[in-house]
């Protein structure tokens, strides 16, 4: 039988791909040699793992819960190798696997992660861009940005900044339309709205312990912030949305809030909290790759948004 690391990565990859045969490709195998693996791991477990039909597999209960287990034995032994090369050469190597937001590795990433290769050669990255929360253990990830609190779990989460939201417009709109002096008066502007769900859309502001909030109904509603920015600079309407979506078009005029005297969040700190969570459980050290990108992340944020709070699990 394969070692019990090997049978776990073949699980695994059969049950991401969905099958054998896509499986082989991705590992540069034949399927008859992984199906003849998923079995000896079966017999060795007790237990069948997958139910094979014409079309698909299915996981059976069994599955599922070693489908949590083999995560848990690929991270454990991808920590170990990780610690012995810190121990070996104290440089960071090896694969790191994160998972973001789209918007986050778009717009802040992009543009600088030459600079983090540049120091770090030896270390090779698998970005997954995604704005669904991709589960860190089933997704196969040593690390994932969160935007916004993460719920309950039992892995380590620290939090690294808290973004500003603004309200903004484009010059030419302003011009145009005219500022909205007061939250009341939001309704009567062309409002452009994100989201999952194309629903009329709350926002609140504050304004020396005043809160008000309103209801707006965008004239186009999207999912995603980098195409709501890029709307606000065409001058479509108005847009509520977190400084980093806009920093470029903040420092460039192609965007300015347009109810200064009003804010988003209660308090100058405050803001829409960025996490970083960790494959490791809150009792474990992150290894020295993911420390790295981590401290790299915080210094992208820090330059032009509120710093987090000091690293804290959860």
């Amino acid at each position: 039988m394969s070692d019990p690391v090997s049978s776990a990565e073949v699980f695994l990859q059969v049950v991401r791909a969905r099958g054998f045969t896509a499986a082989a490709k991705v590992l540069g195998r034949d399927a008859s040699s992984l199906s003849r693996i998923v079995a000896e791991l079966e017999r060795s477990l007790g237990a069948q793992l997958i139910v094979r039909t014409t079309r698909r597999l299915h996981l059976t209960e069994a599955g599922e819960l070693y489908v949590q287990h083999a995560e848990t034995l690929l991270a454990a032994h991808r920590s170990a190798k990780d610690a012995i090369t810190e121990l070996v050469g104290g440089e960071p190597r090896g694969h790191l696997r994160v998972s973001m937001p789209v918007s986050v590795g778009e717009r802040l990433l992009a543009p600088t992660l030459p600079a983090f290769h540049k120091q770090f050669p030896e270390l090779r990255l698998q970005i997954d861009l995604s704005d669904r929360n991709v589960p860190l253990v089933e997704g196969g990830f040593d690390l994932a940005l969160r935007v916004g609190r993460p719920p309950d779990s039992s892995l380590r989460a620290q939090l690294l900044a808290r973004v500003p939201v603004l309200l903004v417009a484009s010059p030419g709109y302003l011009r145009k339309h005219g500022a909205p002096r007061t939250p009341a008066e939001i309704p009567q502007h062309a409002c452009v709205t994100v989201g999952g769900v194309a629903a009329a859309t709350e926002w609140v502001f504050h304004r020396q312990g005043q809160r008000e909030r309103v209801i707006v109904n965008g004239i186009v509603h999207t999912t995603s912030p980098t195409f709501a920015a890029r709307l606000a600079v065409a001058g479509v309407g108005l847009l509520r949305t977190t400084e980093w979506i806009i920093r470029n078009e903040l420092a460039r005029g192609h965007l300015v809030e347009a109810m200064p005297l009003w804010r988003c969040q209660r308090a100058p700190l405050s803001g829409v909290p960025v996490y970083v969570m960790y494959a490791q459980g809150a009792t474990t050290a992150p290894p020295l790759k993911a420390r790295v990108f981590v401290e790299f992340i915080k210094r992208v944020i820090a330059s032009g948004v509120l710093r987090g709070e000091s690293a804290q699990p959860t």
